[in-house]
């Protein structure tokens, strides 16, 4: 892969974001996509519980060999499941060597499963308990930084697996001291982010706390009702590893907060469509782009350069850079590490639709400038 960063640009002579490759399937409902660490591979969830694997190989090394031809994109590795899917991640060294090529997953009533990404076959598993002997459903799950630990979000609780130990969680934090308090963190874990310092997390009534890596609470904050306090349902930090992005259900606002200063803020996009769907946001590897995907089935690069102030101090833009993706909500989005690719997917439940739009997978090329990382 390069060793060179990127940085999308829209000014390159003539050049437009165009799609080089699509799946396939389009009876299917797109619930997430991520590209993998070392940027060979897509995972995608669906809505029938089903992750699916693809080898973007072919197209990647294409792009980066200057040929933009349009290739299909299949699944080589479907994972079926018997309970409802809510989460997974990329093992954040994963490579082509077979030990290293595995994500994790969580499943509803299920303990968390290490997978391999050839096979779909379970390597490890991580299962947590309650009070009363309950085995727990993580809701949501995440690497740390290095890779050597597991994170996993519950109703009540944040837990910490080795991943060189199945069993039980190395530790286990509850979010708040009791149903009644008011402190800690109020409400369904919805949402793990991780850097090399902090684990960001968030829930359902809106809130967001920083942990330390040992899963403790350090400092707890709302998102402000004006940007659709209502359940956090994505969350990613920035590539800056200081701003921390978060996104609301039945909100028209993507918001930003600088952690050294928590008080308020400090930038807000917007992003049309109220829904009560989880979407996606990524940013480029620069951190100076942020794609974000909408209702009507644009995705837009806010260019975060150039943001103005609005009233409340948070920092705007209304201008950005579109493009018309799909023909439906995009769920999912996720930019490539090393070259300038975008991978998107589409899909929502609709009822008493006669002609509903078709979904699909999509990898776009968007014109950009390198330079030395």
């Amino acid at each position: 892969m390069s060793n060179n960063a990127y940085l999308y640009e829209y000014t390159v002579g003539s050049q437009r974001i165009e799609c080089i490759a699509e799946s396939d399937e389009d009876c299917v409902i797109y619930r997430a996509v991520e590209w993998s660490p070392d940027g060979t591979m897509l995972a995608a969830s669906t809505d029938d519980s089903t992750l699916r694997i693809y080898d973007a190989n072919t197209q990647v090394t294409q792009y980066a060999s200057g040929e933009h031809r349009m290739s299909p994109l299949a699944a080589y590795t479907t994972i079926a499941h018997a309970g409802t899917l809510l989460g997974f991640a990329w093992y954040p060294h994963m490579n082509r060597d077979p030990a290293a090529n595995c994500f994790i997953e969580s499943v509803r009533d299920h303990p968390l499963h290490l997978c391999d990404t050839q096979t779909g076959k379970v390597r490890a598993s991580y299962s947590a308990y309650d009070a009363y002997d309950t085995l727990m459903s993580a809701t949501v799950v995440a690497f740390s930084h290095d890779g050597t630990s597991i994170y996993a979000g519950y109703a009540t609780h944040i837990g910490r697996f080795d991943v060189h130990r199945e069993g039980p969680p190395v530790e286990l934090t509850q979010t708040t001291p009791s149903r009644r308090s008011r402190d800690g963190l109020k409400g369904i874990v919805s949402c793990l982010a991780t850097n090399n310092t902090h684990i960001a997390s968030a829930t359902l009534s809106g809130q967001l706390a920083l942990h330390t890596p040992d899963t403790q609470i350090a400092c707890v904050w709302r998102v402000p009702v004006e940007y659709g306090g209502t359940g956090v349902t994505h969350l990613r930090w920035a590539p800056n590893n200081i701003h921390v992005w978060a996104a609301s259900r039945q909100s028209e606002f993507i918001v930003a907060w600088d952690i050294r200063d928590l008080r308020a803020p400090c930038a807000v996009v917007r992003r049309p469509g109220r829904t009560m769907q989880r979407m996606q946001f990524a940013f480029d590897a620069s951190g100076r782009h942020l794609a974000v995907g909408q209702a009507d089935g644009r995705v837009v690069l806010h260019d975060l350069n150039a943001l103005d102030c609005d009233q409340s101090n948070a920092l705007v833009q209304d201008d950005p850079n579109s493009v018309q993706a799909h023909g439906d909500l995009v769920a999912g989005i996720s930019s490539h590490p090393y070259y300038p690719l975008l991978a998107t997917a589409s899909g929502q439940r609709r009822f008493c639709d006669p002609n509903p739009a078709p979904n699909c997978l999509r990898v776009w090329s968007v014109p950009a400038q390198y330079y030395c990382a």
